[in-house]
């Protein structure tokens, strides 16, 4: 009687490891753009809190219209009133997080973002944006 394994049981184990690798790599990708997509609705909600305080001490928003990345004029205006000690950027992308201000006067805007997947509450996958909420009507 011959010890061992044949080659079709060495084939089937190897296929199934490798299927089992495969599906492990695949959940470690969704697992990844699903922080990241946490990080970026938390993001944008620090943007659009120090924008809410620069407002509260200018009566109006910011005048820009472009991309965050950090050191551009949104970001240098929110850091030097204050409101914000840091301006934080897509984690993936630097500059996938755009401002545009909605009325000559700066007393509107809109902020959008992108999202890789579903998976926060509220929020879809693709183009996603804030407004300033709550408006108040003088």
């Amino acid at each position: 009687m011959r010890k061992g394994f044949t080659l079709v049981e060495l084939l089937v184990v190897i296929a199934i490891i490798g299927l089992l690798t495969g599906m492990i790599v695949i959940s470690i990708k969704t697992v990844k753009a699903k922080a990241r997509d946490s990080q970026r609705v938390s993001d944008v909600n620090t943007i659009a809190t120090a924008l809410n305080l620069y407002h509260n001490d200018s009566n109006n928003y910011p005048i820009f219209d472009g991309y965050i990345i950090g050191s551009d004029a949104l970001s240098s205006a929110l850091i030097s009133v204050g409101t914000a000690s840091g301006i934080p950027i897509d984690p993936l992308n630097a500059g996938d997080y755009r401002y545009y201000y909605q009325s000559t006067d700066g007393s509107d805007y809109y902020l959008e973002y992108y999202l890789e997947t579903n998976s926060v509450l509220g929020k879809s996958e693709g183009l996603n944006y804030i407004v300033p909420w709550p408006r108040i009507i003088n």
